[in-house]
Formats: structure tokens, sequence, C-alpha cells
């Protein structure tokens, strides 16, 4: 079904039988629920659970299709925002001198730490996927051994890069999305990190922006996106960047790591370090 369901007006009906009952049951609404799932609810596989999902609450002639024994519930279902609900189970996590959590964990007790608090929210990047960690901790390198005065953190989410830039650097940073969700998003959480005076987030594709293009060159652009949109983007990206500028790609499998260095190489750009985590890998390139 193709409905775009308003989040205040669900109903969920929910029953426990075994599953071939169950299974029988959920074809009693499946030209009528958004949504139908089954999930054990015994070990030994003895009973199931089904949910229904509707968008409002569902005509009672749907419901009076249940046979008589069928013990059900039926009612509006609780509204929450279900992604800060599921960060809450993340774990903080260190990437170099940076210490990222959520708004539920504490700060870190040592003040060396860059101690960054991200509610991803509707947007992507927390610190935990292994991209975003990688990148944390070239720039945590990076932030070692070079000065920064000009960043562009291209393709933000939830601003995590951007951030992690203005805590250690304290210089103004850019940061751009395709998405318009990421760019409230990074502002929420510049905020709550004090960092609201260094952000400038705005919605771009690419580097398509008359700000992008008057504040370039960068002496730092990261971008962690995807392999292929790096791969379009290397002629755009490599333009903008300082002659003796540092740029950090990620969001690349490592079998696809060769294919991204080629397309920079031929811009001119070598690559100096390699982030290994997991299947992920995080580049870090300069001109030769």
């Amino acid at each position: 079904m193709s409905k775009s369901p308003e989040a205040a007006n669900l109903w969920q009906l929910s029953l426990s039988d075994s599953l071939d009952r169950v299974q029988m049951l959920e074809m009693l609404f499946e030209d009528h629920a958004l949504t139908t799932s089954l999930a054990e609810e015994v070990d030994d596989g003895s009973v199931w659970r089904m949910d229904a999902l509707f968008d409002g609450e569902p005509d009672g002639w749907i419901v009076d299709q249940l046979p008589e024994d069928v013990n059900y519930t039926l009612a509006p279902l609780e509204q929450k925002d279900w992604v800060s609900e599921s960060q809450k189970q993340l774990p903080p996590v260190s990437a170099g001198r940076f210490y990222v959590h959520g708004s539920h964990d504490s700060k870190h007790r040592v003040t060396s730490y860059h101690d960054l608090t991200i509610d991803a929210g509707r947007a992507f990047g927390t610190g935990l996927h292994e991209t975003t960690f990688g990148c944390l901790n070239a720039i945590d390198d990076l932030h070692k051994r070079k000065n920064i005065m000009n960043a562009l953190d291209l393709g933000c989410g939830s601003g995590v890069l951007a951030l992690a830039i203005a805590k250690a650097w304290g210089r103004p940073v850019t940061a751009s999305d395709i998405d318009p969700d990421a760019v409230t998003v990074t502002y929420e959480n510049a905020r709550q990190n004090k960092l609201l005076p260094l952000i400038r987030a705005i919605e771009a594709t690419g580097l398509n922006d008359n700000y992008l293009s008057q504040k370039a060159p960068y002496d730092l652009i990261v971008a962690n996106i995807l392999a292929w949109p790096l791969v379009a983007l290397a002629p755009t990206i490599s333009k903008a960047l300082q002659v003796n500028g540092t740029l950090i790609l990620s969001g690349l499998l490592g079998k696809q790591e060769v294919m991204v260095r080629n397309a920079y190489r031929l811009q001119g750009l070598a690559l100096k370090r390699r982030y290994a985590v997991g299947q992920w890998h995080t580049l870090v390139l300069e001109r030769t």
C-alpha cells in the first residue's frame, strides 16, 4: 500500500495463538492493514504474536471477522519518537579524543576529551557507525599536526563531524546536506553543544550552491557519503579543496577503495592514511 498515515492516527491490533492460526488470521487483514508482523512469543514456538497496524481505527466489520474464541487488543498506538528511543540503546563512543554520546548519557568526566552530545533524530550519524568512527579518528589525528581555518562537512547528516571540527579547532565550519532534516538536526546539535556560532548548515546537492562556492577553497573537506557519489563528485570536491588542503572521505567499503582512490588520483590527490574499521574504510588524501 502507498499510504502516508499521520503518526498520531495509528491503531494496532494484537493477538497471540499458534503459528498456523495467526498465519491464517493475518490473511484477514492483508488488504486493510498498513502492515502486519509475526513474532515468536514463546521460545518453543508454541505461541506466536501477530500485530496489525492500521491508519486510523479500523471499521468494525474488519474486526468482526475474527473468530469468537480469539482474544485480541485494539488501541491507538502509543506515540513515541522511535528513533530517539532506539538511540537510547546505543552506547557512548570514544574515537581518539572525541567522546560522542546521546543526551541520555552523561558527559565525559575528563576535560581533555572533546565531549559531543549527538542526537541523530531524523538524520544519519551518531558516531557508532564505522564510517563516522573512522572520520572522527582521522579528524583527531589531523588536529595534532595541522591548523584548520576553513572546513566543510559535505553530507553532514546529524552534524557530528562538523561539530567535531568546530570543537577541535574552534573555527567556523560549513555543513551541507541534501536532506533538509539533516540541516535542522545539525543546528539542534550545534545548539546543544554550545557550538551554534561556529556552524553554518545549508541544504545543497553536492557543492552546487552559491554559498559553498563563495566559501571555497577549503583547507579541510570531510565527505562521509557513499562510494559512487564520491567518485561522481571527485572533480568538484577536488576543485573546492585548497592547494595544501586535506580531504577525508568515508562511506566506502574496502573493496571500493581502489575505485575511489583512482578517481581522486586523477585530480592530483594521493592517499596519506587509511582507517579500516570492519569492512568500511576512511581515506585521508592530500595533493601530491
